[in-house]
């Protein structure tokens, strides 16, 4: 849902063998995993591990000024089987070579933690011309895999 507040995830789903899921209920501020895994508190703001390079790029978008360089931005992030605190870095301005073209973007990003061996690193790229939408999003993990997503293309509204 779109709120005044920004994104409301319902579900979240991720399937590698079998899926688990993920579901919000933001009136008791749980979240509910199919996987046996005990319920978590949840506030208002919290997303899944899509809608929060969305709902980062709706914060930025209402109030850029608000955000500059080395500014931190936690939300609660909820996976599959977990719902965690992410802190986000605004790193700073940069052009991109997408396959789109040349892209002036934000970047901001998360670092594993250093108590956890396995978390993962996420780099966000939001396109400053294009309403802060994310153009390039990058997730790595501590073995060296990494998956990285570029904007190949848009329309106008």
């Amino acid at each position: 849902q779109v709120t005044p507040r920004g994104l409301r995830p319902e579900r979240f789903g991720d399937k590698a063998r079998s899926e688990r899921a993920a579901h919000f209920d933001f009136d008791k501020h749980e979240v509910i995993f199919s996987a046996n895994t005990p319920r978590a508190t949840i506030g208002d703001g919290a997303q899944d591990r899509l809608s929060v390079f969305i709902q980062l790029g709706a914060m930025l978008a209402a109030a850029p000024g608000r955000y500059p360089p080395g500014t931190q931005i936690t939300l609660t992030t909820v996976g599959a089987r977990n719902a965690d605190r992410w802190t986000f870095t605004v790193d700073g301005p940069e052009t991109l070579d997408l396959p789109v073209g040349s892209t002036p973007a934000l970047k901001l990003q998360r670092l594993p933690r250093e108590d956890q061996h396995y978390d993962q690193k996420a780099e966000l790229w939001l396109g400053t011309e294009l309403g802060y939408l994310p153009v390039r999003i990058r997730l790595s993990q501590s073995n060296g895999d990494f998956v990285d997503l570029l904007l190949s293309g848009h329309e106008a509204p």
